[in-house]
């Protein structure tokens, strides 16, 4: 592998994986959290850790066994795409991504059968791919140092 490739790399791809699912995760248990001041009574609510753990378990399937396969055949795809400047390969990047986004979302939604949160679950999903595609940039460099590799 050249250096200027290294955005295949796979252990970049598990560990960018492995840190959207931490952060989505998060995000989304602080976002659905409740406080205490704010519950009702003879309601169950869920502990911030519980939803922590689910969502980090959902997000860490969806994001290692759908997207980044899917990310594979991307990069694979956007490497034919050599003579465009740095800022043309990041906007093909954004789009390439949003649009495996979109493919996931499809994808999910036909395995659960599930299509009455259709466009949630896909939003979900795309937000997820471009959060794993900023990770790999940011762990891999990619773009910040193409310039020196030429």
């Amino acid at each position: 592998m050249t250096k200027t490739h290294r955005i295949n790399r796979p252990r970049g791809k598990i560990v960018s994986a492995v840190l959207t699912a931490v952060l989505i995760s998060l995000a989304m248990g602080i976002y659905h959290y409740v406080p205490i001041d704010e519950r009702l009574e003879n309601t169950y609510y869920y502990s911030f850790g519980f939803k922590f753990a689910v969502g980090l378990l959902i997000n860490l399937a969806i994001l290692l066994f759908l997207i980044t396969p899917l990310s594979i055949l991307v990069d694979g795809l956007l490497l034919y795409r050599k003579k465009d400047n740095t800022y043309m390969k990041l906007l093909f990047a954004i789009a390439a991504y949003v649009l495996l986004g979109f493919t996931g979302g499809v994808t999910y939604s036909i395995f659960t059968r599930n299509f009455n949160t259709f466009s949630a679950q896909t939003i979900h999903i795309v937000v997820c791919s471009l959060v794993f595609l900023t990770f790999q940039l940011v762990l891999n460099r990619r773009f910040l140092h193409s310039s020196s590799h030429r």
